[in-house]
């Protein structure tokens, strides 16, 4: 029975926030912590000559404070000094709404959102608020809805702002973050890739918390090719476990994935990873042996014995296989002239394309693309496609990757050939890792 994908685990831990998504929630809103002074009162001495716009002595000094209180950063300070013109008798319609443009913000740098969210929808409506101020407070009450974690709200305020013209990068970045957020996801993924593709565009490896982000908003769109796009561009750019464990395991999820793949998948995970899972590696061992690669299952139980014991069934599956293994790994040392000979003597190029995954194996890989290429060329395989991922796969080993990238490239057989030369490709692009240029289209090319 074939192993399950990982892809539950990882969108678990992608909605929870273990890849950081949290965290990157947290850095927008510090981000945002310092918009809402922008929104204070002008001075209004300087309308103090217009009669409508005009304010009393008596108005003028407190408020005068209270917004040199705010300028200073003691909001608290300046609600306090706001308080005395509850006293002022007869408020003009003038002073009222100064009160609100110096009260919103101060009730922001104290932390009560909700008030601060009134006081500047209050604002938004005032006759007296200049059209031209309408963008840097639309700005800033998308930045505090936002904060507030009222996010349907902070999506639509922001929304407003960017119509109205706004085109601060701190807050317009929110947008797709508010909708994610508020689980419309649709939109949130559009305004991701939007980002990606920037990004790109600009000749820049798109950061991996926004690459996060695209993810998640495909993942709760339930968009799977979206989704394995992004993730993609995660494995690529930041090549972490997790991302390459998902793409390996949807490698052998393909229709009628062959059985006798199984062990190219575990020769990637090993060259990806570094290792195959402890419950995979006394399976291993065992297809390696009996698919006459005895030298390979050796490598795998020498490995374990050293490195991680076995344990339990696995402990006694490995004693009853490694006498196996080691006497056939000792006989194909023995008779390695004579394979290669017959190998070379043989009606077509079978044997030369296993002799050379033999010497591939036994870490001599140049010779091994030799032999391969030679089988290849020779003809007459029963698996062409096969030999060609396992001619990439020696020319990895050589340390050849630009011949091996082109060479998974040009697969594209059946029963996950295709999928695995796919993840070998991706595989080969982070390795390459272009410092000066993307290293995959853009993901809404790639995703369409």
């Amino acid at each position: 029975m074939r192993a399950t994908s990982s892809r539950a685990m990882l969108a678990l831990t992608l909605v929870a926030g273990l890849y950081g998504v949290s965290s990157d929630i947290a850095e927008a809103r510090q981000g945002v912590g310092t918009v809402a002074a922008a929104a204070g009162a002008a001075d209004p001495a300087a309308a103090a000559s217009q009669p409508v716009n005009a304010v009393t002595p008596a108005f003028a000094a407190p408020f005068n404070a209270a917004q040199d209180l705010l300028k200073g950063g003691n909001g608290a300070a300046a609600l306090a000094k706001l308080k005395e013109l509850d006293a002022v008798p007869g408020r003009t319609p003038y002073e009222t709404y100064l009160i609100l443009r110096v009260r919103a913000p101060a009730e922001f740098s104290v932390n009560d959102y909700t008030t601060a969210i009134t006081d500047f929808e209050a604002l938004l409506v005032d006759p007296l608020l200049p059209p031209t101020d309408k963008v840097v407070m639309l700005k800033t009450l998308g930045a505090i809805l936002f904060t507030a974690e009222q996010y349907p709200k902070a999506a639509v305020a922001i929304q407003h702002y960017i119509d109205a013209g706004g085109n601060d990068p701190k807050i317009t970045e929110l947008l797709p973050q508010a909708q994610y957020l508020s689980k419309d996801y649709a939109p949130a993924a559009k305004g991701f890739l939007a980002e990606v593709d920037a990004e790109y565009a600009a000749g820049r490896v798109p950061p991996e918390k926004l690459l996060r982000f695209l993810v998640s908003a495909y993942l709760g769109m339930k968009d799977d090719a979206g989704y394995v796009v992004g993730l993609e561009h995660l494995a690529v750019n930041y090549p972490k476990p997790d991302y390459w464990r998902e793409l390996i395991g949807r490698a052998r999820e393909v229709d009628n994935f062959s059985d006798r793949l199984s062990l190219d998948v575990y020769r990637l995970k090993v060259q990806i990873l570094g290792h195959v899972d402890d419950r995979e590696r006394v399976n291993y061992a065992a297809i390696a042996a009996r698919a006459g690669y005895p030298g390979e299952a050796k490598k795998v139980l020498d490995e374990a014995y050293a490195n991680k014991p076995f344990t339990g069934l696995d402990l006694s599956d490995a004693n009853k296989l490694r006498p196996e293994v080691n006497k056939g790994a000792a006989a194909d040392l023995a008779q390695q002239a004579t394979a290669e000979t017959a190998a070379r003597n043989a009606k077509d190029g079978n044997a030369l394309v296993s002799q050379g995954l033999i010497e591939t194996l036994n870490d001599n890989a140049a010779k091994g693309v030799q032999l391969i290429e030679q089988g290849i060329a020779k003809g007459g395989l029963r698996q062409p496609q096969d030999a060609q991922l396992h001619l990439g796969y020696a020319l990895v080993r050589a340390g050849r990757n630009a011949d091996a990238l082109k060479t998974f490239e040009a697969i594209n057989g059946p029963n996950g050939l295709a999928s695995l030369a796919h993840v070998w490709v991706l595989y080969l692009q982070s390795q390459a890792a272009a410092a000066a240029a993307p290293a995959l289209a853009p993901a809404s090319a790639a995703s369409r």
